[in-house]
């Protein structure tokens, strides 16, 4: 709403249609170079993501998993555990707005 730009950058390193994708994903400048969290910078740089794809007949179950990359520090390591419910309320954030575009 203030006009900000925030970058990010996902590096796929797996993609098993229709089963799972698997990335690293990082903050990233507007070209594309890795960066520090812009709002908390002891964040991992990288995190390991993988999301899962589950059939239910009419429905889909996603999974997704989150940790820092094997190099981040042990601080980058604490800051994440510290921010795991924020990270649950973004994730939940995001499913509810991509089920109101589809309901559209």
């Amino acid at each position: 709403p203030e006009g900000n730009e925030v970058w990010g950058k996902f590096i796929y390193r797996e993609i098993v249609k229709p089963e799972r994708l698997v990335w690293i994903n990082s903050f990233s400048d507007k070209d594309g170079g890795t960066t520090v969290h812009p709002m908390s910078p002891d964040w991992p740089r990288e995190m390991f993501s993988r999301a899962t794809f589950e059939d239910l007949g009419a429905k889909t179950k996603v999974t997704v998993q989150w940790t820092p990359v094997e190099s981040s520090t042990e601080l980058e390591r604490k800051t994440f555990e510290e921010g795991r419910d924020s990270m649950k309320m973004g994730w939940t954030g995001t499913f509810e707005q991509f089920a109101a575009y589809l309901a559209r």
